[in-house]
Formats: structure tokens, C-alpha cells, sequence
């Protein structure tokens, strides 16, 4: 009814930042970048809580770099993971994109 025949997608702030909490508290010996994988769900809200929290972004493509960086994630703090070189890696790399 809500949803008017849309999907219609919750998420519960609490529990994603508990599990944040979590994974930024795992013990470790050498320094731990913790990195969320956007691709689970690029919602700008839940990009948004990561990064005030600390957590990096795992994009696997130019384009959810691109969506990581318009929600105000930091270039440096996007690792891109992919198999195809976008067209504009180069400009992403000198943007400070990993």
C-alpha cells in the first residue's frame, strides 16, 4: 500500500550502524581500513553513515565511484575494484581515487 506498487526498501539505521560499530571494533595487530562494497546497496543515505563513520568505499565500477564521490564520499577513501577500466580512470587516479 505504501509503496503504491514500487519496490519499497527499508533499512534500519540502528542495526547499520551497530554493524558498523562491529566491524570498526574487530581487533587487529597492523591497522584495518574497514571498506563497505557499494554494490550491496549504493543508497546515498547509507554511503552518507558510512563515511561519518570512517569507512571507506569499495566501488566495482567508474560510475559508483562517481556515486560514491556525489554523496560526499573523499576520492581517497574509494578503492575501485574492477575489471574494466572505465573511460576515465585516468582523471579518477589523479582525483585520488585507489
Amino acid at each position: 500500500d505504501v509503496a503504491d506498487g514500487t519496490p519499497l526498501y527499508a533499512y534500519s539505521m540502528s542495526k547499520l550502524n551497530e554493524n558498523a560499530d562491529a566491524c570498526l571494533a574487530f581487533p587487529n595487530a597492523y591497522g584495518l581500513t574497514v571498506r563497505y562494497a557499494m554494490k550491496a546497496c549504493p543508497n546515498g543515505s547509507i554511503l552518507k553513515l558510512f563515511n561519518k563513520k570512517g569507512i571507506h568505499i569499495d566501488a566495482s565500477s567508474g560510475f559508483e565511484v562517481r556515486r560514491a564521490m556525489s554523496a560526499g564520499i573523499p576520492p581517497e577513501n574509494i578503492s575501485l575494484s574492477t575489471q574494466e577500466l572505465p573511460h576515465d580512470f585516468a582523471e579518477l587516479v589523479d582525483m585520488g581515487v585507489k
